[in-house]
């Protein structure tokens, strides 16, 4: 009997070719818009057509790298600054360069050793809340869109 175990599910976000955060409550969805088309002669569909592909991407909750900069910053292309004491501080920009990120979902099989991967490329996010709920830990709701999608599967998480 297959025993299958859904807590080893998570994701990671990457900029960069550098992961800025783990995720996790990953959600990623492929949303089309569809056209149906009727005939003047006809009640019934005659042919239905799909277009405006959207690669849809949630997350409930990321552990991103501490130094803002290198992670939550660049979701709204804010530049880093550094002093002498080594602390980063980081700037709105005057700029309007979009960061993409791509978005890797690992969803755990049934075996020891397999998961399939998901990746959502070219993702951004329209907004960034910095949310500060009392009496516990900061938690962000994201929401992404991207431009494409590949599955695969993988013997191992990285």
């Amino acid at each position: 009997m297959t025993e299958y175990t859904y807590f080893g599910n998570r994701g990671k976000l990457y900029i960069d070719n550098g992961a800025v955060a783990v995720l996790k409550g990953v959600e990623i969805n492929v949303t089309m818009e569809y056209a149906e088309l009727y005939a003047q002669s006809s009640i019934l569909r005659q042919d239905v057509a799909k277009h405006t592909a959207k690669v849809e991407v949630k997350f409930k909750s990321a552990k991103f790298d501490p130094a803002l900069g290198a992670g939550l910053g660049k979701i709204y292309g804010l530049v880093l600054a550094g002093d002498e004491s080594g602390s980063i501080t980081t700037t709105l920009t005057d700029t309007n360069d979009v960061a993409l990120f791509d978005v890797e979902l690992f969803i755990k099989g049934t075996g020891e050793t397999n998961y399939t991967k998901i990746t959502a490329t070219n993702v951004y996010f329209e907004g960034l809340p910095f949310p500060a709920p009392e009496n516990d830990f900061t938690v962000f709701d994201l929401t992404g869109y991207g431009d494409d999608v590949r599955i695969e599967e993988t013997a191992t998480m990285p």
